[in-house]
Parts: C-alpha cells; sequence; structure tokens
C-alpha cells in the first residue's frame, strides 16, 4: 500500500498543501457545549472572552448556543445524516462563518464516535460538506492521532489506516486545513513527556497529511497542576509553528478548564488564557 503521505501528496490540489500563514495570537479555541445549568454558552462567554489569545470556539454542532460575537463560531457535522439537512445549510452559510468541521472521531468504535467506514465517511463528504467548498474552508474529519499506529483507542485499526482508506475513497473533496484530537497522560513515566508525546504526534500528523493542522480536541491526563504544566510547556511550541492553525484544550466544564463548580477558571484553565 501507498503511503499516507504520498496518497495524500497525490489527489490534494497545491493551493490546499500549502502552509498557513503565521498567527502571532489567535491560535487557541473553545470546545464547549450547552449541557450546562444555563443551557447555553455562558461558561465560555464568561471566562474567555476578555483572552485575546481565545479567539474561537465549536461545540460539536450547530447552532452556537449564543456564543459571544467576539469569538468566531465553527460549526460541524458530527456524524453521517440520513439526509439534507436545512439547519446545516442554514449554518454554513451564516454571516461570519468562514470555516466548517465535519465528522468527529469517525476513525473509532466507541458509543461517543461517529464511527463510519473510511468509503462512507468519503462519500458522506462529498455530498454534505464540499458543496460548500470555495465559500468557506473545510476541515478533514476530525481523527485521533495518539501515537502514530496505536490501535488501542477503540478502532479495529489505527487512525492512520483509517485516513489513508478515507483519502484514497474521496475523489471530489478537497480539505483545507487537517483535523486532530489527542489524549494521553500528562506524565507517562519512565522519564518520557507527556509535551513530548503530543508535538511530536501534531508533528507527525502534518508531515503525513500536509495540510495546515487543527488540534481540536487535545488533552493530557492528570492533576490541574499537571495539565496546567502541560499547557505552559506545549502552548508556545503550538504559537510558533506556521503549519498549526488552531487548537482547543478539552474543554469549557466544571473539572476540566474550569474548577469542578464551574465558577473560575482551574489551573489549567487560567494557563490557557496566558500570554
Amino acid at each position: 500500500m501507498a503511503s499516507l503521505h504520498s496518497t495524500v501528496a497525490a489527489v490534494l490540489p497545491a493551493a490546499s498543501i500549502a502552509t498557513a500563514a503565521t498567527n502571532e495570537i489567535g491560535k487557541r479555541g473553545l470546545a464547549y457545549n450547552n449541557n450546562n445549568v444555563y443551557g447555553n454558552a455562558t461558561y465560555a462567554n464568561d471566562f474567555f472572552a476578555n483572552s485575546s489569545q481565545v479567539t474561537w470556539g465549536y461545540d460539536w454542532g450547530y447552532p452556537s448556543w449564543n456564543l459571544s460575537s467576539v469569538f468566531e463560531f465553527v460549526p460541524m457535522l458530527w456524524g453521517l445524516p440520513s439526509g439534507n439537512d436545512p439547519d446545516w445549510t442554514a449554518a454554513v452559510q451564516t454571516a461570519g462563518t468562514v470555516n466548517i468541521l465535519g465528522f468527529n472521531e469517525p476513525d473509532l468504535t466507541y458509543s461517543g464516535s461517529s464511527n463510519m467506514l473510511p468509503a462512507a465517511a468519503a462519500q458522506g463528504y462529498l455530498t454534505y460538506m464540499e458543496p460548500f467548498g470555495g465559500s468557506v474552508r473545510i476541515g478533514a474529519p476530525n481523527v485521533l492521532w495518539n501515537n502514530y499506529d496505536s490501535t488501542s483507542s477503540g478502532g479495529d485499526y489505527s487512525s492512520r489506516v483509517w485516513t489513508s482508506y478515507f483519502m484514497g475513497n474521496r475523489t471530489g473533496c478537497h480539505f483545507d486545513f487537517a483535523c486532530i484530537h489527542w489524549y494521553e497522560d500528562c506524565e507517562p513515566g519512565n522519564g518520557e513527556s507527556g509535551a513530548d508525546w503530543f508535538t511530536s504526534n501534531v508533528t507527525d500528523a502534518y508531515n503525513t497529511l500536509q495540510l495546515p493542522i487543527w488540534v481540536t480536541e487535545f488533552q493530557c491526563y492528570g492533576s490541574d497542576d499537571q495539565q496546567a504544566t502541560f499547557l505552559e510547556s506545549v502552548m508556545p511550541w503550538l504559537d510558533s509553528q506556521d503549519y498549526v492553525e488552531r487548537y482547543a484544550y478539552f474543554g469549557v466544564f466544571p473539572g476540566y478548564l474550569l474548577d469542578g463548580d464551574g465558577d473560575a477558571l482551574s489551573a489549567a484553565g487560567k494557563a490557557y488564557v496566558s500570554s
């Protein structure tokens, strides 16, 4: 089988392979939802609207649940719909929509993933995403990119192989950027560094896919202080890589970027809004 790198290079137009322009600030985003006591984007608006570093958000779907206009909202088609969805079309065509996301972890098989075969995902992109090409920028499916060829996260084969099959089936589609997820320990042990694991996986995704990278979900498993230290280590690196367009730490929820009660930023949340 040809390498994934060669498969991608063979089917992508040169304009899509070009890396993103350097962004000095503003790559950080918010992964949030409306599953809270307010039923909307209050947590995102209250705690992050004053950070110049945080400029966009998404909620694994649409609508935005009243996300503040200081952020760019990025709608996502989470899974394969059963037919044309006028609400999806309306979300993409809403004024201010610049980028769209598609299919959340279709490479995995657990209940929280969109779980689909590569050929079905490719046909879904052709039907529901590609018609908007040229009017908005289209992100490739949001796949797990942990430790290159690991099969430990639920799939019958690695996310890398799933992505290879998907790319081989997506004739007629184009992508403006690639989307990846990453979850591992903050401190893996044996002297290894979670931050090093993370940066090496992001680098590998770019080298493989040859597209600007959005890290739409990532988190290291550990204490609040360990996560803050992790973020303080990796964010300067992310901000300095021209090919990393955006990233969103998981997530705007109590016990994550917020404290357990949802009343204030956690240590990780404070690190996330720092310059």
